[in-house]
């Protein structure tokens, strides 16, 4: 039994086609970019604060920077560069490293501030009604790593990559002497 697909189906339409050159050749630097700066950014804002039934005491705003030791800020800084590279340049590699930069960056929110960001610490066994919460660092340095990530495979989606081509010196024949001067 023979599956017909009807001809209005085959057509896929292309969701690019009325984007203006520009925006269709450089939009992508938009998310890409855009997440790489985002995660610099929550590296200066608070990550995580405790609150003492209405208080923040002393010492209980963190701020991302202090807990990661400003990794987020090395990490951004390479994805703004293979950001570049992948999307300008059309560089393959840069798009692969901007995937594996994204995957280090959730791991890093998911395995190292995630189970930390409701620990009351001292605080906690200090105040009784010690609360501990995700402030805005935690949710910025999240939608930077995913918006980079999503850029990232939405490059490889586009293709089109730059193929570099290395001329070979041409071959000598058997018999052919080498001059030296």
């Amino acid at each position: 039994m023979e599956i017909r697909i009807p001809e209005s189906l085959k057509r896929v339409p292309e969701p690019l086609k009325h984007v203006p050159g520009p925006l269709k050749r450089y939009g992508l630097l938009i998310p890409t970019a855009g997440g790489a700066l985002l995660l610099i950014l929550s590296e200066f804002l608070t990550l995580r604060e405790i609150k003492a039934v209405t208080v923040v005491p002393e010492g209980g705003a963190t701020s991302g920077g202090s807990h990661h030791l400003y990794a987020f800020v090395l990490i951004g800084l390479a994805m703004l560069v293979m950001s570049v590279g992948a999307v300008i340049g059309r560089s393959k590699p840069a798009a692969a490293a901007l995937v594996v930069l994204a995957a280090a960056a959730i791991g890093i929110i998911l395995v190292v501030d995630l189970p930390w960001l409701n620990e009351t610490g001292l605080i906690g066994r200090t105040y009784d009604l010690a609360e501990a919460s995700p402030a805005i660092g935690f949710w910025v340095e999240l939608a930077g790593a995913l918006l980079v990530l999503v850029g990232a495979l939405l490059v490889f989606r586009r293709g089109g990559f730059a193929v570099v081509r290395r001329e070979r010196p041409a071959r000598r024949a058997p018999g052919d002497a080498v001059s030296r001067r």
